[in-house]
């Protein structure tokens, strides 16, 4: 190769530049949903836009009462109600950063909602425009009259913290004590209470207040020596819990002590309401106030996310008609009765029921004549049996019942009676449904599965059903060995 000849290019070289950009977008891609996961749990609205001005993110809690899927690649600016009254402009396509603006954006209903922005913009390769990426707080301008940008802006590191507590363990709601206590610590509290609605509480008896009587729910306190206080507080909050009400950020005085008080929305539930409070010397500005409401914000988020997988759950195994189990739960519900029966050398036996003609109920009253007979037979079935026992809808008019420790006789007698009584429709004419019963028992000296036991009971309310139905019929099959 001579002096002035240029070095061939080699395939390493272009390979690791590929390397690189990979490294470098995969960077960028999870450092911008972990923006996105912090931002949810303490923003009203988070966004994106591009170049042109056309939203590629937008996620919302409801101040604006629009979803992501009808925002989706729609020119921002349509948003804003009104345009040019803010210094800001259009936040959506500002190349400066926007800090604390107030900016009215439209409701689908023509009514506007007001939001303090936060945002930057997004530079594309070669420092150019690529867009903005923003946040929006629903704080109400009663509460920032009179405060600056500054003291209006929540600080970040309390909310990362708050929220590593909550992601720290398995389910968010577990978190929750650390992350009261991490509140408690940076804004140096003497004492607090976080009160949830009475079906979100969690058992700490550590940290529960006595008195489930006067209907306080404690979600978690922070231990004090201001037990006054705290009943006093403890009142004031139970008022605001049962009336239902949302308050704004507030710092007031009680029994001479510095006290905050502030409440979250919680979807599907009465709202949650957190107070701290600090001795005499202890003054709280509002901005305290404002930045106690912000984590409670993230622990709102939590307690929704906990209810929803909870409530995933329980559809997975209830029937939501009826709330008994479904043919999922009940079957996983008596194969984990099946070792202690064995242990004990008890049988179990189950219950198919049918409802006869239950296709002409629906078709000459209405099938809201035939979901209200369905629930009135789950009523008396759950009065028909034991505590130990187990009931469930296994699909249409089918109902399984699992009787614990009976043996085929005992079954027997109980299918007898079901046939003889049969249903009454919740109707003024007189109209009855009768009963088809297919049983099935298991001795304990067995190995038989739930899933066969209830496979040979449908077998037999087969045979019923096949006879005409109105009587009942006990597989003469032995329990598979």
């Amino acid at each position: 190769m001579t002096k002035n000849q240029m070095p061939l290019p080699t395939l390493e070289a272009p390979l690791a530049e590929i390397r690189k950009e990979s490294d470098v977008l995969e960077s960028l891609l999870a450092s911008r949903q972990r923006w996105r996961e912090l931002a949810e749990l303490a923003a009203d609205l988070i966004f994106e836009t591009d170049a042109e001005g056309r939203f590629t993110l937008f996620v919302c809690k409801g101040a604006t009462g629009l979803s992501e899927r009808d925002m989706a690649g729609v020119p921002a600016a349509g948003l804003l109600l009104r345009q040019g009254d803010s210094a800001a402009g259009n936040p959506f396509s500002s190349r400066l950063p926007v800090k604390g603006a107030r900016i009215w954006l439209r409701k689908p209903d023509g009514s506007g909602v007001s939001l303090l922005f936060y945002t930057v913009p997004l530079l594309a390769s070669g420092n150019g425009f690529a867009g903005v990426r923003g946040l929006g707080l629903n704080i109400p301008e009663s509460a920032a009259t009179g405060q600056s940008l500054s003291s209006r802006s929540i600080p970040t590191g309390i909310i990362h913290r708050v929220t590593a507590c909550l992601r720290s363990r398995p389910l968010a709601g577990l978190g929750i004590p650390a992350a009261f206590e991490a509140i408690t610590e940076v804004l140096g509290a003497k004492g607090g209470l976080l009160l949830s609605p009475p079906e979100l509480s969690a058992k700490m008896p550590d940290n529960a207040l006595p008195g489930p009587q006067d209907g306080m729910s404690v979600l978690h306190r922070h231990p004090g020596n201001a037990m006054d206080t705290e009943a006093l507080i403890g009142g004031e909050l139970r008022q605001l819990q049962e009336s239902g009400k949302i308050i704004t950020p507030q710092a007031i005085v009680r029994n001479g002590r510095d006290v905050i008080i502030c409440s979250g929305t919680v979807r599907y539930a009465a709202p949650i309401l957190l107070a701290l409070w600090r001795d005499k010397s202890g003054a709280w500005m509002q901005d305290d106030a404002n930045l106690a409401d912000a984590c409670l914000a993230s622990i709102a988020s939590a307690i929704e996310m906990e209810r929803l997988h909870h409530t995933m759950i329980r559809n997975a195994q209830f029937d939501p008609l009826t709330g008994l189990l479904n043919r999922r739960g009940f079957t996983f519900e008596v194969g984990r009765r099946l070792p202690r029966l064995d242990r004990e050398r008890l049988s179990g036996t189950v219950l198919l029921v049918d409802l006869d003609r239950f296709s002409e109920v629906n078709a000459k009253y209405g099938l809201d004549i035939g979901d209200r007979t369905l629930q009135k037979v789950a009523s008396e079935f759950r009065d028909a049996i034991r505590p130990t026992d187990l009931i469930g809808r296994l699909g249409g008019d089918i109902f399984g019942l699992w009787l614990d420790g009976a043996d085929a006789f005992v079954a027997a007698e109980r299918a007898e009676a079901f046939c003889q009584t049969g249903t009454p429709l919740p109707i003024e004419e007189p109209y009855r449904l009768t009963f088809s019963v297919g049983l099935a028992s298991r001795s304990w000296d067995t190995s038989e599965t739930s899933e066969s036991l209830i496979e040979r009971a449908g077998l037999a309310l087969r045979s019923v059903k096949l006879a005409g139905g109105a009587r009942w019929h006990a597989s003469q099959e032995d329990s598979a060995v």
